[in-house]
């Protein structure tokens, strides 16, 4: 789910002259004794948030023309054509839309659940954990006067574009002598020469977090110091750097995008956060740490800053050389879902694949080459990855798009070789334009079955057999 921005808020007892209600709902008073929060910034998103989830929308007339007509925040989801819909555009009695409203609303989710497909169920149960496992970042400022607030405003709002959480965090943190920002974009210019300068805004925040404070909540992350990140800056970002030359050298990452998920620089970036030098079992241990939480869905849902408050927990116990908080983490993989998964670079098991197979240094299969790494794995060249049964070769035999797909029909393989493969059936190219003396090398290289008869006989579904036990067995001796 994208990032909506951030929440500014002034916590005050001071009573303001001119207030309106938030999209001017009805909303209980406040008593005197207790202090009200303004909203400085983010009206539009705490507004939508509200009128589109909350069952209490009854507005007040004070100030009729500043109200907006509660149609707009009636917004239904369709699971069968993958949208969100106004209500105007809504159809009676259609079994895959559910109403937004209805996730927040215990009593009748259940209810408008029955009235949906069972064939849409899970799909329903991720969207609405989506929505409740969100964290919108919030900064409350405290204490301060109006005009302390003013300058606080102006200073990190003078451009008018949306807020994100760094944005808030650089003004609340701003001192003479360190500028959050500043720094932040220094780091990620080096972090670009390495290929990860797409690392996330708000992960590098919870790298930040976890590395000074053992905590990665979005609580703990605007509760950050100024004086602490400015102390601690240096060997922040000495750490993150290591992180990410562990990756690239010892896992062959040559760039973010093929990460399995960003969150495990959080965890290591917390392991390099040591002065000592990780010793053969402690390295030992993080690898296994990587794959496991790789070939998982880890973070994929739920809160994910608790899973990340866990890694730096059994993180923090490897690097005092205890281990047995490895074992619970669990890979989850099966070989009906290696199957069964499509290959795409968006999804974290593809990712996670390619490194796989990047362990055993492939070869290409036609020139009998080792494959560049850097070059199949840059940002700009896409073009590095292509079917073990070729494409044209599976259509015409009327398989699927889905099974023509899977991720384990997929290698590594370069454009001119793919050429010169073109739409020949594997028991013509692998017998032809394979090195027959190298073929097995070749084979294992690649990960690919050393049976030839699937080859031979143009067997595509126990080839994709046979390929996913081979590659879960090759996982387990990662684990």
């Amino acid at each position: 789910m994208s990032q909506i921005g951030s929440v500014l808020l002034w916590s005050s007892k001071d009573k303001l002259n001119h207030t309106r209600n938030i999209a001017g709902f009805l909303i209980p008073e406040t008593a005197e004794e207790y202090p009200v929060n303004y909203v400085l910034d983010g009206q539009q998103r705490i507004s939508s948030i509200y009128a589109v989830f909350s069952k209490d929308i009854e507005q007040d007339k004070t100030y009729p023309r500043y109200n907006p007509n509660l149609d707009i925040f009636e917004i239904y989801y369709d699971f069968k054509v993958k949208k969100f819909m106004a209500k105007n555009d809504v159809q009676d009695n259609i079994d895959s839309i559910i109403h937004l409203r209805n996730f927040l609303d215990v009593s009748s989710l259940f209810d408008k659940l029955k009235l949906l497909n069972t064939i849409y169920h899970e799909d329903a149960q991720n969207l609405c954990s989506k929505f409740l496992n969100y964290e919108l970042p919030v900064v409350t400022i405290k204490y301060r006067t109006k005009e302390e607030v003013g300058l606080i405003f102006e200073r990190i709002n003078n451009t008018g574009t949306k807020l994100g959480t760094l944005d808030l965090m650089t003004a609340w943190t701003w001192t003479d002598d360190f500028h959050l920002h500043e720094k932040t974009t220094e780091l990620f210019e080096d972090l670009d020469e390495k290929g990860f300068g797409s690392l996330s805004q708000n992960i590098l925040l919870q790298a930040i977090s976890g590395f000074l404070q053992n905590d990665t909540t979005t609580k703990a992350v605007l509760n950050l110091k100024a004086e602490n990140i400015r102390d601690n800056w240096e060997n922040f970002c000495e750490a993150l750097k290591k992180a990410i030359d562990f990756v690239s050298t010892e896992l062959l990452c040559k760039n973010i995008d093929f990460l399995p998920y960003q969150q495990q620089l959080v965890g290591l970036t917390k392991f390099y956060s040591y002065k000592s030098i990780p010793n053969a079992e402690e390295f030992n241990a993080i690898k296994r740490w990587f794959w496991r939480t790789s070939f998982s869905n880890r973070y994929s849902s739920g809160t994910t800053t608790e899973k990340m408050n866990y890694d730096i927990e059994i993180i923090n116990l490897i690097r005092n050389k205890e281990f047995e908080g490895i074992e619970t983490f669990k890979m989850n993989v099966s070989e009906i879902e290696l199957i069964n998964t499509n290959f795409s670079k968006a999804n974290s098991l593809s990712r996670a694949f390619l490194l796989l197979m990047a362990q055993s240094h492939p070869r290409d299969l036609v020139k009998n080459i080792k494959v560049d790494l850097s070059t199949a794995f840059s940002k700009y060249n896409r073009k590095e990855f292509h079917h073990t049964f070729p494409n044209a070769f599976l259509r015409d035999n009327e398989f699927m798009k889905h099974e023509i797909f899977s991720l384990m029909n997929f290698c590594f393989l370069s454009s001119d070789s793919n050429k010169k493969i073109t739409n020949n059936k594997p028991s013509i190219y692998f017998f032809t334009l394979i090195d027959q003396k190298e073929i097995n090398a070749i084979l294992e290289s690649n990960l690919l079955p050393l049976d030839k008869t699937v080859y031979v006989e143009d067997d595509f579904k126990a080839f994709l057999e046979r390929r996913a036990e081979l590659v879960l067995t090759e996982i387990k001796t990662k684990i």
